[in-house]
């Protein structure tokens, strides 16, 4: 079996001064780096790396399903334009991001997040919409022939969600 490697990368800016490090590994699975989920999610690090291992929290679980447990993958950095070419770094796959995502906007609609968690459910419940539109807008371009730019379109829309 051959070790999985970041073969990938790109700079990310869903939420505008956000920037986010992107990899795609070798078997194809899209990845943000431990620091980028992070920012994308407003929490820190450490706060992160405590919620992983007992992920799905039992206050998340029925927002969240049957998700199997996550396990963050320790990969090596193959991709040439990558500041961290040649070293390991830990990575979490989109469909972890998109659970942690659904789960605690769920939450937080359903009134069940404590005082110390409410402000990940609201960034979660920005991230849910601006990705929406994203996907929507950019599948109606690309439909009529048009080569959109999906972190443009998400940054505008994040910016826009952020004023409210």
């Amino acid at each position: 079996m051959q070790k999985l490697e970041a073969i990938h990368y790109g700079e990310i800016e869903l939420i505008p001064g956000i920037k986010c490090d992107g990899y795609v590994l070798s078997d194809g699975t899209a990845c943000l780096s431990e620091n980028g989920v992070a920012k994308l999610l407003g929490i820190q690090r450490p706060a992160l790396r405590r919620i992983v291992p007992k992920w799905p929290p039992k206050t998340l679980k029925p927002f969240i399903g049957n998700v199997p447990s996550i396990v963050p993958k320790l990969i090596k950095v193959t991709a040439k334009n990558s500041p961290y070419q040649g070293r390991n770094i830990v990575v979490y796959d989109s469909h972890f991001i998109e659970s942690f995502i659904r789960g605690y906007a769920l939450a937080l609609a359903n009134d069940v997040l404590r005082p110390t968690q409410i402000h990940i459910g609201k960034r979660s419940i920005i991230l849910q919409s601006a990705l929406i539109i994203t996907a929507l807008e950019s599948a109606i371009k690309q439909a009529c022939g048009l080569n959109p730019n999906i972190q443009k379109i998400a940054q505008k829309v994040t910016q826009m969600l952020l004023n409210y």
